[in-house]
């Protein structure tokens, strides 16, 4: 029931609307995040505003995030630490991109060449050029240039190793192989990579058919007047070390940076 002129609502009413409980309401309230227009102190009673009620839902998103209620508050009251919370935020989007990456690689079906925008990320990578007779040789070259990455010691754990194409024709295997390192790596192999969009193919089976993928994305950008903005990318999601011989399930990110 409404209450006073009918702009303020009682704690159910919120409870029912937003579909939260009245013990996280009052942890709200106790950790500064939320005060109730009115507040009877005798009966416990309890009355918001609209204001409060968005009050409610940004908290909720910001902990559907990820955030942690500590987190929240800090959010909302410390303006001398902004960059920290920043880069926190950062970290959940980018958590959140490689979710929906996943998701988006699991449902790939061999045959499968539908194009998505996606971006591919800041990278510094430890990087080898060969030119390859062959898969199989290019998989030994790509073998070679991680065995010499994890060497250095500064592999970086979760990024995605990746093949460039070099050459113009699909068939021709001029490829620059690329294992992501930690930025504090300074060696001769260090090639760096800015945050760019992309057009994407994610491509199910063997790698001896992702030149496919390449000519469905070259033939997308051509029908479309789309600027590329570096070489393809075979970038490598799923392969020997998870489906081992199987490679019709394989999982290649066939991409290319394109013009913004």
């Amino acid at each position: 029931m409404k209450t006073h002129d009918g702009s303020l609502f009682q704690i159910g009413e919120v409870m029912k609307i937003l579909g939260v409980t009245r013990k996280t309401l009052l942890v709200y309230e106790d950790m500064g995040l939320l005060t109730p227009a009115v507040k009877d102190e005798d009966n416990g009673f309890r009355f918001y505003t609209a204001d409060n009620m968005t009050q409610i839902r940004s908290i909720r998103s910001l902990q559907a995030l990820g955030l942690s209620l500590k987190e929240v508050a800090a959010y909302y009251y410390d303006t001398e630490n902004m960059d920290a919370y920043l880069h926190r935020l950062l970290e959940l989007r980018a958590i959140l991109d490689r979710n929906i990456q996943m998701l988006q690689v699991r449902s790939a079906k061999p045959g499968d060449l539908t194009v998505h925008k996606t971006v591919l990320p800041r990278q510094v990578c430890f990087a080898r050029r060969y030119s390859c007779a062959d898969v199989s040789e290019a998989a030994v070259n790509l073998r070679d240039t991680y065995i010499a990455a994890a060497r250095t010691g500064k592999m970086a754990m979760t990024a995605r190793m990746f093949t460039m194409r070099m050459a113009q024709d699909a068939q021709e295997l001029d490829l620059m192989c690329c294992i992501p390192v930690d930025g504090s790596f300074d060696g001769p192999e260090r090639m760096e990579f800015a945050e760019t969009p992309a057009l994407c193919i994610y491509y199910r089976g063997p790698y001896e058919g992702t030149s496919a993928a390449i000519r469905a994305l070259t033939e997308h950008v051509r029908k479309n007047g789309i600027e590329t903005a570096g070489p393809f990318r075979s970038i490598y999601l799923e392969g020997p070390p998870s489906r081992g011989g199987r490679t019709a399930d394989y999982i290649t990110q066939v991409a290319v940076p394109v013009r913004a």
